[in-house]
């Protein structure tokens, strides 16, 4: 290295540590290239940029430097105790339906507000199908995309800087590249501003086939951020509707957004404290649901799909909500998320056993009788009971309850390999 990039890189330094606490939290997550422009000025997100980038490739450089022997060993003997072996599928060319519910505490399933359930018509869903009831937010700072990251990939996210904002995920294997060679066609759909944590070069990268966001949508209502949930659901049916080949068709709703008061303000009633109105708010999306399977029944669908329904992160007010939402049984961990099977051939359960999204996607290929591919960590059918979060750590059910599962490897690691040298991990 040269003497000024030394000096170059050390300037860079300093002025990105010595920088107020809130802007460098703003440019850390990297929500908007734009926006980080606007609060810094284009020196000073030059600056951060250069500074991000040089981390970045020094860290990949480190990796080709990584033996690859365990982390290769460690999917070999995760796989053994994690995956079923291939069947025939059970649900050869149905839709696969991702129905990604923003900012879900598990506790919206068999909760009670002022004696009446906070969703009704999702707890009915869970009833009458495989609801995991210990569902671990496996989140990072990524948050919503995180949730995408696990259930497309089945990796842990990276803790920081989210993976969307700062991997290339051309290499990694997801579920749109694997579904591909299945006869699948890949649409991502979601209200909001492709930009956004960069989702729409991040879903293009995973194999998605087409992606709709708010600018290419034409709807009527917009609530918070974004095009309503109910008329972002009733798109996602007519795309259903047209299709002549099986959709894997990932929804990301978004009405229920911090800070929770769009739907008291489209109502005209004053806003109550932020726990009374997420209760308002995710009985909202309870009603979008309850629409949108009765326009998929309506449309003779319903049976044509497997649907996995699940909370991409929790609501970050869950304190406050326990104090006003009455909740039996108590979870296994504060920190869930819903997640339930719709239309599978599983029998109706609910799964107390530790589980973690990163099961979704290994669920779904077994019901297809399609084998996950190694760098996949998550567990299959009734193989249930442990998972590993960013946040939290690596967690395994037992009699006694919760116990914590030691990876014997660096999970930050086995990430950063899986998305740029995933043939390191799968070669014999």
């Amino acid at each position: 290295m040269t003497k000024w990039m030394i000096w170059f890189t050390l300037v860079v330094i300093v002025l990105i540590t010595t920088w107020p606490r809130d802007q460098s939290a703003l440019i850390r997550a990297r929500l908007i290239n734009s926006q980080a422009i606007e609060r810094l000025g284009f020196g000073g997100y030059l600056v951060f940029d250069t500074y991000d980038t040089i981390g970045r490739w020094w860290q990949l450089a480190q990796l080709d430097d990584v033996d690859p022997a365990p982390f290769r060993r460690f999917l070999q003997e995760n796989a053994a105790v994690a995956r079923n072996p291939v069947e025939p599928a059970r649900a050869q060319g149905k839709h696969i339906i991702y129905l990604q519910l923003e900012s879900m505490d598990g506790l919206v399933i068999g909760g009670r507000y002022q004696g009446e359930p906070v969703m009704p018509f999702l707890e009915s869903l869970a009833q009458d199908n495989v609801f995991f009831a210990n569902a671990l937010d496996n989140t990072a700072s990524g948050r919503t995309t995180d949730g995408e990251f696990l259930v497309l990939t089945s990796q842990v996210p990276l803790t920081r800087p989210p993976v969307f904002v700062s991997q290339s995920l051309d290499r990694i294997p997801s579920m749109p590249k694997i579904l591909r060679e299945e006869g699948y066609r890949s649409v991502s759909m979601h209200g909001f501003n492709g930009a956004f944590w960069q989702r729409g070069k991040a879903h293009e990268a995973l194999g998605y086939d087409e992606m709709i966001f708010q600018e290419s949508l034409d709807l009527d209502t917009k609530i918070g951020w974004g095009w309503s949930d109910k008329e972002v659901l009733g798109a996602a049916v007519e795309k259903l509707q047209s299709s002549e080949s099986p959709l894997f068709l990932h929804l990301i709703t978004l009405t229920n957004h911090h800070p929770y008061d769009y739907i008291a303000k489209i109502e005209g009633v004053e806003p109550g404290t932020i726990a009374e109105e997420y209760i308002r708010s995710v009985r909202y999306v309870d009603e979008a649901l309850a629409e949108f399977f009765a326009d998929l029944e309506a449309a003779d669908l319903l049976d044509n799909c497997l649907i996995a329904i699940f909370g991409d992160h929790d609501s970050a007010v869950t304190g406050p909500l326990d104090q006003i939402v009455e909740t039996k049984p108590q979870r296994h961990h504060p920190d869930t998320i819903p997640m339930v099977m719709v239309g599978f051939d599983r029998p109706t359960q609910r799964v107390d056993r530790l589980a973690g999204l990163q099961d979704v996607p290994v669920m779904v290929l077994e019901e297809l009788g399609i084998e996950p591919p190694l760098t996949f960590t998550g567990n299959g059918w009734n193989r249930w009971g442990r998972t590993r979060s960013a946040q939290h750590g690596g967690w395994q059910s037992t009699l006694s309850g919760l116990v914590p599962w030691e990876w014997p490897l660096d999970s930050h690691l086995l990430t950063l390999m899986a998305i740029n040298h995933p043939e390191k991990l799968v070669q014999q």
